[in-house]
């Protein structure tokens, strides 16, 4: 099931991945938890992961101070600095992470830290969607429309559910094909955070925008379908990783 793309009051970007994307991410990284983490997840969502993976997004039209906390809109042409400078006051997907790691480290709440949890799953998997990272004066592909295989979108759109769904839009399979080793998962899973919104920025530069037309098709798709992949396996290597060290020591 794919979610409906809604634009939100203000400059708000709209919902990451896709149901389909999210989820993927949430089992691959369920995959690489250790048995202590694996646990601590059981015992806090009572499910697995992929179940409250789009949970952030359901609730964000009841949550509006949520919507900021989705993405971070970097220039494409921007040189990589700290990315606290593009985050505004009402936050950002890059420093949400790294509070919601501090608070299921460190509090003691249990309604405080479920929250947490479904927040970091989801984020992680936003973060990794490379127009939540980049953009070119569109909010992240919103207010650039494109003709998607004859079909009429915005870009955001399209790198939300439609190149992923034209990929494969069976999600069991899609998760089978992409599950690393742990070897190859702990390797993904280096550097932090910074690192990573920086390397979602450049492939929103260097393929999302990267001789971008009006009329997108089969060379688009190709380009971009690698990509997708590595996005979505960085995104379940990273989250196992943030949910092992906060959750599995």
């Amino acid at each position: 099931m794919k979610l409906l793309l809604s634009i939100l009051f203000g400059s708000t970007v709209v919902f990451g991945w896709g149901a389909e994307g999210h989820r993927v991410v949430a089992r691959l990284a369920e995959a690489n938890l250790n048995a202590k983490a694996r646990a601590a997840v059981l015992e806090l969502l009572g499910g697995p992961m992929a179940d409250v993976s789009t949970w952030a997004d359901e609730v964000r039209p009841q949550r509006r101070e949520t919507g900021p906390w989705h993405y971070i809109n970097i220039p494409v042409d921007a040189s990589r600095t700290s990315s606290t400078a593009f985050c505004p006051k009402e936050g950002c997907v890059s420093g949400k992470i790294d509070e919601l790691v501090k608070t299921l480290t460190s509090s003691t709440n249990r309604e405080e830290r479920i929250e947490a949890l479904k927040f970091l799953i989801h984020f992680a998997g936003d973060m990794h969607q490379p127009l939540h990272a980049g953009e070119k004066q569109d909010r992240g592909g919103n207010d650039t429309k494109v003709v998607y295989f004859g079909q009429s979108f915005n870009l955001h759109r399209v790198w939300d559910t439609e190149l992923l769904a034209r990929m494969d839009a069976d999600e069991n399979h899609l998760a089978k094909t992409l599950q690393l080793s742990r070897g190859k998962s702990r390797r993904l899973a280096r550097g932090a955070v910074e690192d990573w919104v920086w390397e979602s920025h450049d492939v929103a530069r260097d393929t999302a925008y990267k001789n971008l037309t009006v009329n997108l098709a089969g060379d688009y798709q190709q380009a971009a379908e690698p990509v997708l992949r590595l996005q979505l396996q960085r995104g379940g290597a990273r989250l196992a990783r943030l949910i092992n060290e906060a959750l599995g020591k």
